[in-house]
């Protein structure tokens, strides 16, 4: 099973929000962010607030998303953090890469965080439902 960062990154590429590992335009990352392209897009797993379902395969994690933009280019960061919002929010249930999601739910709107090496940096924060395909002990839904 992929983490919820690396199986949401496929929606955010089939929505057009950038290119997986891109080196120039709008690149997605998955758990780190390069120096280069200025442009990227970067999701980070973050845990969950609560534990996952001990009886029946269904988890709550939680993913971070982090928006970096070109220097000085306020709009345009913020542009594609609302894109990435777009993307996500109200998805409906769907399995990705095997791995059955019945929710995404945005807890945090699009967060100006600061400047880096003057380009913008926007965050969203998001909930997560999904049920594993398989497990050890916990049973299907």
């Amino acid at each position: 099973m992929n983490s919820a960062a690396m199986d949401l990154k496929d929606v955010l590429v089939s929505a057009g929000v950038g290119t997986f590992a891109a080196s120039s335009g709008w690149g997605i990352y998955i758990g780190f962010e390069p120096d280069s392209p200025d442009t990227v897009v970067t999701l980070y797993d973050t845990g969950s607030f609560e534990e996952p379902n001990p009886a029946y395969l269904l988890d709550f994690p939680t993913m971070q998303i982090r928006i970096r933009g070109a220097k000085n280019d306020y709009p345009g960061a913020f542009s594609k953090a609302n894109a990435v919002k777009e993307a996500l929010l109200g998805l409906p249930a769907q399995t990705i890469n095997g791995t059955r999601y019945d929710g995404v739910w945005m807890i945090s709107d699009v967060s100006y965080i600061g400047v880096e090496k003057e380009r913008p940096i926007f965050t969203t924060n998001w909930r997560i439902a999904r049920e594993p395909a398989t497990g050890t002990y916990r049973a299907s839904l």
